[in-house]
């Protein structure tokens, strides 16, 4: 019933904003500009801090905080944040540059609603673009100092230092960072869950109480370097290194029950985790040059992340000690991309953008799991044809890029990409696989006003492969060992979209709703992969066939000046979608949880904001809610789960307290109850085609409420 009040509540907001007068905006085409005339009654210290305070955008910055997409190559997809109307050249890293990049060297803050000629920077949504002002830093710097705490008394130290500066055409920014805190949300240092196991006729069968703890120790070194040749050329550099060494504990209560439902044993089961120091760097760049009216650039990056982890599970039963399994396991990934384009105007209103893209991807895992195999209670290394894994695709692909201002008001952005790939592996007998796909495209925008505008688009995508699935995975819990199959297709899927926007008069915020259908081909999911001589069904990810996904969204960004509250902002944000395919094993339609362009697939998401800039006190606060609806299913040949989640609730206060010099305290997970998220399995005793039931789980487990105070300044 909340969900349904929630979701009314988020389309009558919307319902409200869209009766708001709207007059011609100060805008440039498409294009609205926050120039630091805007920005001079906030407190801002980096340029993460004067995006949040553009109306619109707040969404945005939380979706790159919130998880990393996997893009296949630079990618293009969704909103876009653009330095200098340039894609960052690097993968992942936008919001920490934002976070480095001091608010006095932010020349202004664009949004961009039309289509860009730049074939590296098409966007699915609005784009924002941060242009910095070029050698006007005389060295200076900004810092943070946090201290970070749970609710059960867990508490640790973080901060960022970052300086730039100038030396002649050459401008640089170099940072130092600690985190404290995985990334990603939920934010979590433990966590405790509830398992309740059944035998089939609904009698309890085990009780367990898990206590999880995750802490790590991690840093991020980074350097921007920026060089204008005198001819107006640009070459721009970036670098990271992210050593990260992290340690993970779970203690594990257990009462198991006969089939009366009493208690015949009580032990523990201890779990433990430690991923050594991982070895994470990437390199990126690109250089600019112009001839006459003629663009040339060139984007690169390679990436390197080695991460051994090591994990072990012990069963203790009085005073007995029983050793379950073990795992390690040392996974390296390297990417290397190459990008050049070349653009220069068609005829009047047109551009033409040619280009191509080169990659490389490798995986190469070494495997080895121990359990016991023989029944003498002890481990044993379980030796496996793939236990050292190689994977690598080569990539190629070239691309027409065509942006044709039709009349002021129509524009039109279509391309025609081709790509090749080529993935192998060092697999017994296994064989390369080349495919070769065609990806046209086609995105037309119209600007009923300089406010409205209907954008519609087509497009054919290509999903970027998880390598992880092509070679084999121990599941610790599970006590089994999870088959790789290196003869997975990517996913492929046609994308059909139709979007409106609406920018309010006098800055007084956005209105966006878009629908849209998306078909899918090669989905993947687990598959039947192979049976056994003794009848045994071996399940593997594979590609399963046709999927689809579907649905609408609104956001709403919106100052209260109409009610005499123009420091007010309220964002709202309501997705409702569907994702329907084929069960693998029993042929039947059901609804998917994910899909390689959608990691969760919620029956719906409501997202509320508020934020508050009192700014004669030089202070601000707000809070955020973010709720999920429905429950998603994930199928496997022995289990079925359904997961849900419950509301999640944050908040945040800030304070200027005497020149650059900002307090600010940050909560996360303030439900009254915890944030929580809930699971049921069905695990079958040989297969679910069987469908011989031997237990039924549920499981509900509570992340801690975490806590930051902080300090910002300038130096």
């Amino acid at each position: 019933m909340r969900s349904v009040v929630c979701g009314r509540l988020a389309f009558s907001l919307a319902a409200f904003f869209v009766t708001v007068d709207v007059r011609a905006q100060d805008a440039v085409g498409s294009t609205q500009v926050y120039d630091r005339a805007y920005f001079e009654r906030y407190d801002t210290v980096t340029a993460e801090d004067m995006v949040r305070r553009v109306p619109g955008t707040s969404s945005i910055l939380d979706a790159l905080s919130a998880h990393n997409n996997q893009q296949r190559g630079f990618g293009s997809s969704g909103d876009q944040i653009l330095l200098n109307g340039k894609r960052f050249a690097g993968k992942n890293q936008i919001l920490a540059a934002l976070k480095r990049i001091q608010s006095a060297n932010v020349l202004r803050i664009e949004l961009i609603r039309g289509n860009n000629a730049d074939a590296n920077v098409q966007s699915e949504g609005l784009m924002i673009n941060v242009v910095l002002e070029e050698g006007v830093s005389t060295g200076s710097g900004s810092w943070q100092a946090a201290f970070r705490f749970n609710d059960d008394d867990v508490y640790d130290g973080d901060g960022l230092i970052s300086y730039s500066d100038s030396v002649g055409a050459l401008d640089y920014i170099v940072s130092v960072r600690r985190d404290a805190w995985n990334r990603g949300y939920p934010y979590w240092r433990e966590l405790t869950k509830t398992e309740r196991y059944f035998y089939p006729n609904g009698v309890i069968r085990e009780l367990r109480n898990d206590r999880a703890r995750y802490i790590q120790n991690q840093y991020t070194l980074t350097a921007d370097l920026t060089y204008n040749f005198e001819n107006g050329n640009i070459l721009r550099l970036n670098g990271s290194m992210e050593p990260r060494e992290a340690n993970s504990d779970s203690d594990i209560a257990i009462t198991r029950y006969d089939t009366s439902g009493a208690p015949v044993l009580n032990a523990t089961e201890i779990k433990r985790g430690h991923q050594g120091w991982q070895n994470q760097w990437e390199v990126g760049g690109d250089y600019e040059a112009l001839f006459g009216t003629t663009r040339f650039n060139v984007l690169f990056i390679h990436s390197y992340e080695r991460d051994p982890n090591d994990e072990y599970r012990n069963f203790i039963s009085g005073n007995t000690v029983t050793e379950l399994n073990r795992n390690i396991r040392v996974p390296t990934n390297i990417e290397s991309i190459v990008r050049p384009t070349i653009a220069f105007p068609l005829a009047a209103g047109q551009t033409l953008e040619l280009g191509g893209e080169v990659a490389r991807n490798v995986l190469h895992q070494q495997l080895r799991p121990f359990f016991d195999r023989n029944g003498d209670l002890k481990v044993e290394e379980i030796a496996i044809p793939t236990g050292n894994a190689r994977v690598q695709e080569i990539r190629g692909e070239a691309f027409a890029n065509h942006t044709w201002q039709i009349t002021p008001d129509l524009s039109l952005n279509s391309s025609i990409i081709v790509e090749m790939s080529r993935i192998s592996n060092n697999f017994p007998g296994s064989v390369k696989h080349t495919y070769v796909y065609p990806k046209p495209r086609a995105d037309l925008r119209y600007d009923l006003t300089k406010s409205d505008q209907l954008r519609f688009k087509i497009d054919r995508k290509v999903g970027q492969l998880d390598f992880g699935l092509f070679v084999p995975q121990f599941d610790l819990v599970d006590n089994e060992i999870d088959e790789g199959n290196p003869g997975i297709r990517p996913e492929r899927q046609w994308e059909f979209e139709t979007g409106y926007q609406r920018t309010l008069a006098d800055d007084q915020g956005l209105i966006e709703a878009r629908a849209f259908y998306n078909q899918i081909e090669d989905h993947i999911g687990y598959i039947l992969f192979r049976v056994e001589p003794d009848g045994t069904r071996v399940s593997a990810q594979g590609n399963i066939g046709k999927a689809k996904h579907y649905g609408a969204e609104v956001k709403a960004s919106v100052r209260m000046a109409a009610i005499g509250l123009p420091d007010v902002t309220l964002d709202a944000r309501y997705l409702r979608q569907r994702a329907q395919g084929t069960d693998a094993f029993l042929g039947r339609k059901h609804r998917i949880g994910e899909t390689q362009a959608a990691d969760n697939v919620w029956d719906h998401e409501l997202q509320l904001g508020f934020r508050h800039d009192v700014t004669a006190w030089g202070f601000n606060y707000g809070v955020n809610y973010r709720e999920f609806g429905g429950e998603r299913l994930f199928s496997d040949i022995r289990v079925y789960r359904w997961s849900s989640a419950g509301p999640r609730l944050d908040a945040f206060a800030e304070k200027t307290l005497t020149g650059s010099l900002t307090l600010r305290v940050e909560g996360y997970g303030l439900m009254p109850q915890r944030t929580r998220e809930f699971q049921r399995r069905v695990v079958y005793a040989n297969d679910v085609i069987a469908g011989t039931i031997s237990r039924t789980e549920n499981y509900v487990t509570e992340w801690d409420r975490m806590f930051m105070i902080s300090l910002r300044g300038t130096f």
